[in-house]
């Protein structure tokens, strides 16, 4: 018997105490079931008989008051049912009628101090908050919130980069592989716990374990990666974080409540996939302060590096960007001293008359990193910002990407969400890189359009043993880091070598695999690594399908899929749906078999036997039962449009 088996049978046994409060979902297949042992709160997330999660600790402990311990049953909430009704204009899914079931649960401590914790289910998960009356600022302490995983439980997990490591010191930035098969407890490669999202393959079950609803009110969280009494636990940011004069502890106002921790589960990774919990559990901060359109991006950065960033250069991409009909193109970091300011006002003109919309890099740095790329210092401080922000709408700029951020502290969060506040002001969208992942912020902030915090793309120019782990790593993300947000993985680069300076970098995928990408990832502002000498190099109906392709949907379905091998996603708008699939090993002639969510004629893009760069287009039939088959090459993908 193992020690892990051996102290989750002990804490399971010790904390085997009478039910005070059961919560159900709509459906009644999950149950979320409270107990008190020995002074100290506990919740079982269970299906049925089956225990998804054992015996999981809750509470927290504040520089006034301390909820952990010494704590009795006080009074329960009346079950409040309701619904999930709205639609993210940048959004992967309309959310319609989508029921859910709320109890609040209060206990209290010695002193009398009274903790309630919110419970919520819906069908495709749990969540739960904490509440804290009373006035004036608080300290939170602590957080005992737990996750009593099975033993036979394993994950799929992002170790957390230290802070201040990394080139230039821009960690922590989301941006490390994934490791699978963890089983829980292992320390994660540097010490510092998992990152959200967190995805578990527990028995017949998927659990997904997250955070949202995380603004400058609180600090963000991540996973430890050791066990406490048999339990992963929420761990608060590092000391080595933002400013080492931030403190690592939020500071709350009174009454406050905590942002949501989160559990999707699924019999199936598809289920996972599929889930909105995320974005069901906030709700907007404010009105959107201008249009904030979705669309598709060129920009010369990812395949061409800072010595693309020219205004010639840029002249190239906007007329690529007018040429396919994009919205959009962004000019990367460098443009203010390879470009300057007075010139980038002339590029706004000639995009505006080419119906283009430009996007400026910045660098977000104040004194948390060391890198130089500029422009630097006009996005750390508000009077900076408000005064850039409103050169940049008085130029016709549309967007901004802020890279380079600091770290999880209550600080950083302050500084998301003042960024997003202020762009927000003026009418101008933000693209966050370099970040932490978005907790419920492409609904709570309209005018975030995507973030990174992801290792995309761009890794694979510098490494080639980065780019031989894309594929596998991209099958994960689709049910780990783009299950939870928009992500801005900057896919679909048609060069067979990766990068046209330093490094010389041989492309693992097939170029229907890059096809692929822009409907197995979901970004409103999709930014392809295509490049103007693309445009000879592959037939017409390529750029057909990219000119054409949405990147925000009123339906999502993921038809199949398991992390680290492949993913098939199908995606709606308005009356098209484009299913594309991608395969994630090195395993030639892998069958995928499907039922589509639609019949008629479709339109069918795949690789072009025995040219790994090149692809070819058929007309295909779909049967009455919907029952597909196709053979996918390794690392290779295809793309179905039915119409």
């Amino acid at each position: 018997m193992t020690s892990a088996l051996l102290a989750w049978m002990i804490f399971s046994s010790c904390a085997d105490s009478q039910p005070i409060v059961t919560v159900e979902s709509p459906d009644g297949r999950l149950q979320a079931v409270l107990s008190i042992d020995q002074g100290k709160l506990y919740y079982r997330l269970q299906s049925g008989k089956e225990s998804l999660l054992g015996p999981s600790r809750l509470g927290l402990e504040t520089s006034r008051v301390d909820f952990s311990q010494d704590l009795v049953f006080d009074s329960c909430t009346s079950t409040f049912d309701g619904f999930y009704d709205y639609n993210l204009p940048l959004g992967r899914q309309t959310v319609e009628h989508k029921p859910y079931r709320e109890r609040t649960i209060y206990v209290k401590n010695r002193s009398g101090q009274r903790l309630g914790v919110v419970f919520r289910l819906s069908d495709d998960g749990a969540a739960f908050a904490y509440h804290v009356d009373g006035t004036g600022c608080d300290t939170v302490l602590c957080e005992y919130s737990g996750f009593g995983l099975r033993p036979e439980a394993r994950g799929y997990l992002q170790p957390l980069a230290a802070g201040k490591t990394g080139w230039a010191r821009t960690n922590p930035g989301y941006e490390e592989g994934y490791v699978a098969e963890v089983v829980p407890g292992t320390p994660s490669e540097f010490g510092q716990g998992w990152v959200f999202p967190s995805l578990f393959r527990s028995g017949e079950y998927w659990l997904l374990i997250s955070e949202t609803g995380v603004d400058g009110g609180y600090v963000a969280s991540h996973l430890s990666d050791s066990l406490v009494d048999g339990n992963l636990h929420v761990a608060f940011a590092h000391a080595d974080n933002n400013g080492p004069e931030d403190p690592v502890t939020p500071i709350v106002t009174l009454p406050f409540t905590t942002p949501w921790r989160t559990i999707v589960v699924g019999r199936t990774p598809e289920r996972i996939a599929e889930s909105t919990l995320s974005q069901d559990l906030v709700w907007p901060r404010y009105r959107a302060g201008a249009g904030y359109a979705p669309g598709k991006a060129v920009w010369s950065w990812l395949v061409e590096d800072d010595p693309g960033t020219t205004f010639e250069n840029s002249i190239r991409y906007i007329d690529l960007a007018a040429k396919l009909e994009f919205r959009y193109c962004l000019i990367d970091a460098l443009w203010d001293t390879r470009i300057g300011r007075s010139r980038m006002s002339e590029l706004a003109r000639h995009a505006a008359m080419k119906n283009v919309k430009l996007i400026l890099w910045y660098n977000s740095n104040g004194s948390w990193n060391d890198a130089p790329q500029g422009p630097l210092h006009r996005m750390d401080t508000r009077e900076a910002r408000r005064e850039e922000l409103q050169w940049l709408r008085q130029t016709g700029i549309s967007g901004i990407k802020v890279d380079f951020f600091g770290g999880d502290k209550q600080q950083g969060m302050r500084l998301y969400e003042d960024l997003l506040t202020d762009a927000n002001d003026f009418g101008i969208s933000v693209n966050l890189h370099g970040s932490t992942l978005p907790r419920g912020w492409d609904r709570m902030f309209p005018n975030m359009v995507t973030a990174e915090a992801i290792r995309g793309m761009e890794a694979s120019k510098y490494d080639a043993a980065k780019e031989a782990a894309r594929p596998f790593l991209s099958t994960v993300a689709v049910f780990t880091r783009n299950a939870v947000g928009p992500m801005d993985f900057t896919p679909t680069v048609l060069n067979a070598v990766m990068g046209v300076h330093g490094n010389r970098i041989p492309r693992v995928t097939t170029a229907a695999f890059e096809l692929a990408l822009p409907v197995v990832f979901h970004s409103p502002i999709q930014h392809l690594g295509i490049v103007p000498e693309n445009l000879s190099e592959f037939p017409n109906f390529v750029w057909d399908y990219l000119r054409d392709v949405p990147t925000v949907w009123d339906e999502t379905r993921c038809l199949s899929g398991y992390p680290g091998r492949d993913a098939v996603l199908a995606r709606r708008k308005g009356g098209t749906w484009y299913v594309a699939g991608i395969n994630g090993e090195n395993c030639d002639n892998k069958q995928f078999d499907l039922v589509l969510p639609t019949l008629g004629r479709a339109e069918l893009i795949r690789d072009k036997a025995w040219n790994r760069n090149a692809v070819e287009r058929l007309q295909v039939d779909i049967p009455a039962d919907g029952r597909i088959s196709f053979s996918v090459p390794a690392y290779g993908g295809f793309v179905l449009v039915i119409r």
